[in-house]
């Protein structure tokens, strides 16, 4: 786990990559995601009240899925303006990948509800020991997003020789 005024390796590691050429706007996107849904919502969550007290946190927890649903059709049409192609997969595919990108954000969500039901009820020394295993786990799957092997990796430098911004721009788009 980071210290204070540090950041955890999973964010250290989304961090890092930013000074490549080869990563899409999507992995950036997805190494982000992975760093705060799957390690900083759990521990949030479970530092926010004590640990009798959880279960009553989750409808809100669960309130926050519908939010982030609506929003992504919003972050596909952005991310068409980055790389345009998009915008004809999104209407060939229909609603298909909003179901999938839903369900695997709940399923996410899932997880991170999951981790702050195991680190509620330890100590501080415990949270500490059980976060740094996790981070380093973390760091594992936002390995598997930069490097996701020779096939998607082939379609991930195609998309990337034609997104079109530079990074301010696409700040500016996401925005």
């Amino acid at each position: 786990m980071a210290r204070r005024g540090e950041s955890s390796a999973a964010w250290g590691y989304a961090f890092a990559v930013t000074g490549q050429f080869w990563p899409i706007v999507l992995q950036h996107l997805l190494m982000g995601m992975n760093a705060h849904i799957n390690l900083d919502l759990g521990i949030a969550a479970a530092r926010t009240v004590p640990a009798p007290e959880l279960p009553l946190l989750r409808p809100d927890f669960d309130r926050i899925n519908t939010i982030l649903s609506g929003l992504v059709g919003d972050v596909q049409n952005e991310l068409a303006e980055v790389w345009a192609p998009l915008r004809i997969l999104n209407r060939f595919l229909g609603g298909t990948e909003d179901k999938i990108i839903n369900f695997s954000m709940g399923r996410a969500r899932d997880f991170a509800w999951s981790v702050a039901g195991q680190l509620a009820p330890l100590n501080q020394a415990e949270q500490h020991h059980w976060i740094a295993k996790l981070d380093a786990d973390i760091v594992i799957v936002a390995k598997l997003i930069r490097r996701p092997g020779f096939k998607l990796g082939l379609v991930t430098k195609a998309v990337r020789l034609g997104e079109r911004t530079t990074i301010p721009e696409t700040i500016r788009i996401l925005s």
